[in-house]
């Protein structure tokens, strides 16, 4: 007969539990920094530019050939800014309408609404 201490009943608990659920978590990805762009409007949207607030100047248009439909979202997935937190958000419509929207703090918002 095995005698169980409390402590051996417990410690053993944790490991069957650890082991179960190994298999079931996947690593996380996402930066910290990704953000949907949310097309409010009923024009498409043909550009979108994000830049560390501190840039004289937009990168590059991340939608590339892409075009954001009307009444649609889509994921920006930052990468390579590290911990920068705060982003210069630039959007613009088919018909030229921009609108651009300073000091983005994309650590904690999740949502940028055009227009």
């Amino acid at each position: 007969m095995y005698a169980f201490t409390k402590r051996t009943l417990i410690s053993a608990i944790y490991c069957a539990v650890a082991l179960s659920t190994a298999g079931l978590t996947t690593p996380v990805s996402a930066e910290i920094q990704d953000f949907y762009v949310r097309n409010n409007g009923g024009n498409y949207v043909w550009y979108i530019y994000v830049s560390p607030n501190y840039s004289d100047s937009w990168e590059d248009d991340v939608l590339g050939k892409d075009v954001l439909d009307p009444y649609t979202e889509i994921l920006i997935e930052m990468t390579g800014f590290g911990k920068q937190c705060i982003f210069d958000v630039k959007v613009e419509d088919e018909n030229g309408y921009a609108r651009e929207y300073y000091d983005v703090d994309l650590c904690s918002v999740l949502y940028v609404d055009f227009p």
